[in-house]
């Protein structure tokens, strides 16, 4: 098994600055997602989940969306999730979102790895996620992140109320998952085992 890697660019504005531009508060967690908004990924379940968030202002969630949102803005709506959840379309400069982000958020019913993930732990950012596919070869449930039944939306709820919570968990989280992203999934692990796979070829041929 040879897993995905991924090398984070330097961001163009400031952790402040993007987060100004969404307009989020000092006080308040910013959430990220970042999916191509596929069925697989339960942005149904997504929202869901945030909507059990208690105080509602004590977070925003802000979505990167790799395809239209709109199929899910009546979802939106009926949850009274309007001015909570914060869509940007077709993102390239991922790197200044996740660096401004608190924590991610991933509700998919199947994964094979889930890439958005590790951007994320490149910046310190730990992720609540579900149990699912490659997942838990990303995430160490109570180490790097949380991990929760898929189509659980009371149990994803309760580990990013956790988060919320505790300063110190995500902290604490956030620094081993940075950890965990450079020491097992930077370019420089990943195509070193890439290049012994093709040499070990080589030879049996």
């Amino acid at each position: 098994m040879i897993h995905n890697f991924f090398e984070p660019r330097v961001p163009r504005r400031t952790r402040k600055q993007v987060r100004h531009e969404l307009g989020v508060g000092d006080d308040e967690v910013l959430i990220l997602h970042s999916s191509n908004l596929r069925p697989g990924k339960r942005i149904d379940l997504l929202l869901q989940t945030v909507s059990r968030i208690r105080p509602r202002e004590a977070f925003k969630l802000v979505v990167l969306a790799g395809d239209e949102f709109a199929p899910f803005v009546d979802e939106v709506d009926r949850l009274g999730l309007r001015d909570r959840v914060i869509v940007r379309e077709r993102v390239n400069e991922i790197e200044d979102y996740m660096q401004a982000a608190d924590l991610g958020l991933f509700t998919s019913d199947m994964e094979s790895f889930c890439l958005s993930i590790l951007e994320a732990m490149c910046f310190g950012c730990p992720s609540v996620a579900t149990r699912v596919g490659g997942i838990p070869e990303v995430v160490e449930d109570q180490v790097t992140g949380l991990l929760a039944p898929p189509g659980d939306a009371a149990a994803l709820a309760h580990a990013v109320q956790r988060m919320i919570d505790s300063p110190p968990l995500r902290a604490s989280l956030g620094r081993q998952a940075m950890q965990a992203a450079r020491a097992r999934f930077s370019a420089e692990v990943i195509v070193s085992k890439y290049e012994d796979l093709y040499r070990r070829v080589r030879v049996d041929r």
